[in-house]
């Protein structure tokens, strides 16, 4: 399934948008597909963006300075943090920092109305291939808000961005994440993005204070779908109904979630199975260094006593074609007899 990000008709007409090659547009729509809900600040690696459009680290390196020079991206880089990039709308020349402050409020409201919830294929997180070392726990997660990120500040990561990054999938077109246990995680400040759906401040307040997130982020789902197919006339009146009848997920919309944390949950399965592969490679290959090690300390008459003993006591299949110390059944027979001679 397609998923869309918002791309202005003032940016295709305009005289910036003219200047861009091929790459800086690749790179440009890249980072608007790994961009976050309302605040368009997305943190793909340099190497993500050069694997899903098909460049190399040069090029986009290159395209990046292009599009931040003419205003098309900001790019923010904190110490001991990935760099983030933020999508800059309707905005062929670049903002002036005062500019940026005084951005209309309204214009950060419309970002949160209809949205989509459909999925697109399942793309793992590069940090989930790291070979060996235990994966994070993902039982234990919980929903939880995190305070707003302005638009024209550094964004904050969630204070367990490693854990959710690796164990999560987002949900395009919400705020929200999804782990393989089908918990929901709420990525910002859920009073805020009520109010932008219309909820007076007051009630949005009372509403949370009411509710835990996660079953605050299941009405908002419900919303967010049902203003994606234009069934939704009245979208305030709804989330309150929602949120204080305790509405459960429609059908539709949970049938996606689940698709989309089976996903997931495979994909975890599969690292699971690569990281289990390391480790034993990992094994193998500190058994085959102990052997080395413990033959060559074997005199020459000593490992041709040993060698000798191992062929006597392994299968004739094993040893026929390859009766030296080559032979793996050999070698390791007679490092097991060196050990305990």
């Amino acid at each position: 399934m397609n998923y869309f990000f918002r791309v202005e008709h003032d940016l295709l007409r305009s005289e910036a948008f003219k200047t861009l090659g091929g790459s800086a547009i690749k790179v440009y729509l890249v980072i608007g597909l790994y961009s976050d809900f309302g605040t368009d600040w997305a943190y793909p690696s340099i190497r993500t963006i050069a694997r899903q459009a098909g460049l190399s680290r040069q090029t986009v390196l290159a395209a990046i300075e292009q599009l931040t020079q003419i205003g098309l991206l900001a790019a923010s880089k904190a110490k001991g943090r990935s760099t983030a990039y933020r999508i800059i709308r309707q905005a062929p020349e670049r903002p002036s920092r005062s500019k940026a402050k005084a951005a209309n409020p309204a214009e950060k409201a419309s970002s949160t109305g209809p949205l989509s919830l459909d999925l697109p294929p399942l793309s793992v997180p590069e940090s989930l291939e790291v070979a060996t070392g235990s994966g994070p726990e993902t039982g234990t997660v919980a929903a939880q808000g995190l305070g707003p990120t302005g638009p024209t500040s550094r964004p904050k990561q969630e204070p367990s961005s490693k854990d959710d990054q690796t164990t999560t999938v987002p949900i395009p077109g919400t705020p929200f994440r999804l782990t393989a246990e089908g918990r929901l995680l709420v990525a910002v400040d859920l009073q805020e993005l009520l109010t932008n759906q219309g909820i007076p401040g007051q009630l949005a307040q009372r509403l949370l204070a009411q509710k835990d997130p996660e079953a605050v982020a299941k009405v908002l789902l419900n919303a967010f779908y049902l203003q994606s197919q234009g069934k939704l006339q009245n979208g305030p009146g709804y989330i309150r109904a929602g949120i204080e009848d305790g509405y459960d997920l429609l059908p539709q919309v949970a049938t996606r979630l689940e698709s989309r944390r089976r996903e997931l949950e495979s994909q975890l399965k599969q690292i699971d199975a690569r990281r289990q592969q390391a480790r034993e490679a990992d094994q193998q290959a500190a058994e085959e260094a102990a052997m080395a090690y413990m033959i060559e300390q074997l005199s020459p008459e000593q490992l041709d006593e040993l060698v000798q003993q191992a062929i006597e006591q392994l299968p004739e299949p094993l040893v026929r074609r390859n009766p030296t110390l080559s032979n793996p059944f050999i070698r390791g027979k007679v490092y097991e007899l060196a050990c305990f001679s």
